[in-house]
C-alpha cells in the first residue's frame, strides 16, 4: 500500500514511473534550455527519487524514502536566479530533503516554481484537442503555497511527443473545470496550443515490463525512458522570463 493508503502497490508504481519520467523530462529541458536562455538554475524542491524505479522492490524503497521526505504539498522544482543559486548552490541542493520551516528564506529567494504534469497521449497524433491538467484537490495547496512564499507557478505539461508551459493562474482562470473518468477526480482543463508549445520531444524509449500484483496476477504494461529536444519555441521559452517574481 503507498503512503496514505490511497493506491495498490502496482498500480502506484506505474502512475509515480510515468511522473517521475515526466519530471525527468522537465528537469533535463530546464537544464539544458532554460536555465542557459533565461541566467537560471533548477532544483529539486517537491519530493523526487530523481530516478524511475526500475522495479517494484526498487519503487517500495522510494516510497520508504519519500514517506520521510514529503513534506506536504509543494511544486516540483524552483529556479533561482545565477546570482543566487552560486551564493547558495550547496543549500539549494537539499531543498528535497529539508523541511520549509528550515529553508524558508532560501525558498522565498526562489524567481519561479514548476509544477509538472503528465499525459501518456501524443500531441501530434491525437484526433482531439488536448489540455493542461490540473486536479482540483491540488489547488488550494499549491495556492496556499504561493500566498506563503510569493513565488509565481508555472506549469509544465509533459506529453510523450511535446513539453508545454502555462501559469498556474492562467490555467485556474481560464480552464474549465469538469470530471475526468480516467482518474476519477475533477481537473482544471487549459486546452494547449502552438504558443504554449515549448519544445518537441523524440527518441522516448518505449519498452515493456511485468509484475505481479497483490494478488499475485503477473500484470504486462509499457514503460517510458529517455527522450531528447527538438524544435525549440524560443519565444515560449523567453516568455517563462514574464512570470519570474519580480
Amino acid at each position: 500500500m503507498s503512503v496514505g493508503g490511497r493506491y495498490r502497490g502496482l498500480d502506484f508504481y506505474l502512475k509515480w514511473s510515468l511522473g517521475n519520467w515526466a519530471e525527468e523530462i522537465t528537469y533535463k529541458f530546464c537544464r539544458e534550455e532554460v536555465a542557459p536562455k533565461l541566467g537560471v538554475h533548477i532544483y529539486r524542491y517537491g519530493y523526487s527519487a530523481g530516478r524511475i524505479p526500475k522495479s517494484l522492490v526498487e519503487f517500495k524503497e522510494i516510497q520508504r524514502e519519500r514517506s520521510r521526505l514529503e513534506f506536504g504539498k509543494r511544486p516540483n522544482f524552483l529556479l533561482f536566479s545565477q546570482q543566487f543559486a552560486q551564493r547558495h548552490d550547496e543549500e539549494l541542493s537539499r531543498l528535497m530533503r529539508k523541511p520549509d520551516s528550515e529553508v524558508e528564506d532560501l525558498v522565498r529567494g526562489a524567481v519561479l516554481a514548476i509544477e509538472v504534469e503528465q499525459s501518456m497521449w501524443s500531441v501530434k497524433r491525437a484526433t482531439t484537442s488536448l489540455s493542461f491538467t490540473v486536479k482540483e484537490e491540488d489547488v488550494q495547496p499549491l495556492k496556499a503555497w504561493v500566498h506563503r512564499f510569493e513565488v509565481p507557478i508555472v506549469v509544465f505539461q509533459v506529453f510523450v511527443d511535446e513539453l508545454h508551459a502555462s501559469p498556474l493562474e492562467e490555467i485556474l482562470n481560464k480552464g474549465k473545470l469538469d470530471y475526468d473518468p480516467t482518474i476519477k477526480k475533477k481537473v482544471y482543463f487549459l486546452e494547449v496550443s502552438p504558443q504554449t508549445r515549448l519544445a518537441d520531444i523524440k527518441n522516448v524509449g518505449f519498452y515493456a515490463k511485468v509484475e505481479f500484483d497483490e494478488k499475485g496476477r503477473l500484470v504486462p504494461f509499457v514503460m517510458l525512458e529517455g527522450g531528447t529536444f527538438t524544435n525549440m519555441n524560443t519565444d515560449a521559452i523567453r516568455k517563462l522570463a514574464e512570470f519570474f517574481k519580480k
